[in-house]
């Protein structure tokens, strides 16, 4: 997995390859990272994730709570097809901000 930052606000996390519980740390650490500078949103870029497992919908969901906690808005961009199809199974595309 890689991940690239950019931006000030919104700060967009771009993230490619998989993740799962070998990568997922490294996905927590960049979004802590960001929520911890004074952007009021964060964007999750997730096109280039082709798979994700449950440690990435943990990180993911414990970063919005953290987002809720400080006052700042996470969202989700345009996730992978597949990526898409797990966070709707899941019932979490009622929870975050997807935006295409």
């Amino acid at each position: 997995m890689e991940t690239k930052t950019e931006g000030t606000d919104p700060i967009v996390i771009t993230v490619s390859g998989e993740v799962d519980l070998a990568t997922a740390a490294d996905l927590e650490r960049a979004i802590a990272e960001a929520l911890g500078t004074s952007a009021t949103v964060v964007e999750v870029d997730l096109a280039g994730v082709e798979f994700m497992d449950s440690a990435g919908l943990r990180v993911l969901v414990a970063a919005r709570k953290q987002a809720d906690d400080a006052g700042r808005e996470l969202r989700l961009r345009s996730p992978h097809e597949r990526v898409r199809r797990i966070i709707e199974i899941t019932g979490l595309s009622a929870v975050f901000g997807i935006t295409s």
